[in-house]
């Protein structure tokens, strides 16, 4: 459905797919993190920024290709989170949460201020991919909805070979009871520095995507509110399962247009039904739809 979804709907429509998928992929991120490790984070829109400006850096300042750029990015960002996460995983329940909200706010200022990067203006002129070798141009509107598509299973492939092996098995293993999973003689420390990581890579190739995607990168990327939304589409969707932020996402940005459209004031009513999904469907629309099957079975 999503690969003919071009050759019947509008642009806009291709848009809205093009920014759900975006969105999806950098709420996996936190998923991973918060849904099977049990590490709630509101920090993790620094590394969507991470994403972004690493490729504007590579691309922009230094002149590399977007082939090199990007795994670069990716490798910096994989070293920064696990070092961050090395601090950061020290703690747990409210304090992790305050402790990375510091730590992306931290960034979010230094990204403000650093001039080489314009400071709050951000940087523009980031490319697309070159796909001129398939005799296609990434600036096309289709061709770039079927790149993030591309991206977008990649990285859902990825995640769910991740939460069906023994090392997610060992994540959910340490939501439910640390204590437990310590006395088994696992090294919980270095499973949840790994899943930091991995979360912060996956939230990275999101920033990659959405700055490729508007042209443009700038710190409002990094800032809380960022983080927050992902935790929303997360708790919309259906966390600990793999498809729970795509279909969070979907909600959120179809909802949050839909009211923008009506009232100037929509986030008044996108509040109120957000404490309607809390309320009444335990386990987030996806969670509740499983539920609904499984009762009718």
């Amino acid at each position: 459905g999503l690969c003919a979804l071009p050759s019947f709907s509008s642009g806009y429509i291709m848009t809205l797919a093009v920014e759900v998928m975006i969105a999806g992929v950098f709420a996996s991120g936190i998923n991973l993190l918060t849904g099977y490790t049990g590490l709630v984070s509101l920090g993790q829109a620094m590394f969507l920024g991470f994403g972004g400006y690493g490729i504007a850096i590579g691309t922009v300042l230094l002149g590399w290709p977007l082939w090199v750029s990007a795994p670069v990015t990716l490798v910096v960002v994989a070293v920064i989170a696990a070092a961050i996460g090395a601090i950061c995983t020290r703690t747990r329940g409210v304090e992790f949460l305050l402790i990375t909200l510091a730590f992306s706010q931290m960034f979010y200022g230094a990204m403000i201020k650093l001039r080489w990067t314009n400071g709050s203006d951000g940087m523009t002129g980031i490319p697309r991919p070159d796909l001129s070798w398939l005799g296609v141009s990434g600036d096309n509107p289709t061709v770039f909805y079927y790149y993030v598509l591309a991206v977008a299973v990649l990285a859902l492939l990825m995640l769910w070979r991740i939460v069906t092996s023994p090392f997610g098995s060992i994540l959910v293993g340490i939501r439910e009871n640390e204590r437990r999973m310590m006395s088994m003689g696992y090294a919980v420390a270095n499973y949840k520095i790994g899943s930091f990581a991995l979360a912060a890579v996956i939230c990275a190739v999101a920033g990659i995507l959405q700055s490729q995607y508007t042209y443009f990168v700038n710190p409002d990327a990094m800032s809380w509110q960022m983080s927050g939304e992902g935790v929303l589409m997360v708790i919309i969707g259906g966390a600990n399962v793999i498809l729970g932020p795509f279909v969070g996402a979907a909600v959120f940005v179809v909802v949050k247009q839909a009211l923008s459209m009506i009232t100037e004031e929509y986030n008044l009513f996108f509040g109120i039904f957000f404490m309607l999904v809390v309320a009444f469907f335990r386990g987030g629309v996806l969670g509740a739809i499983t539920t609904l099957i499984g009762k009718r079975r």
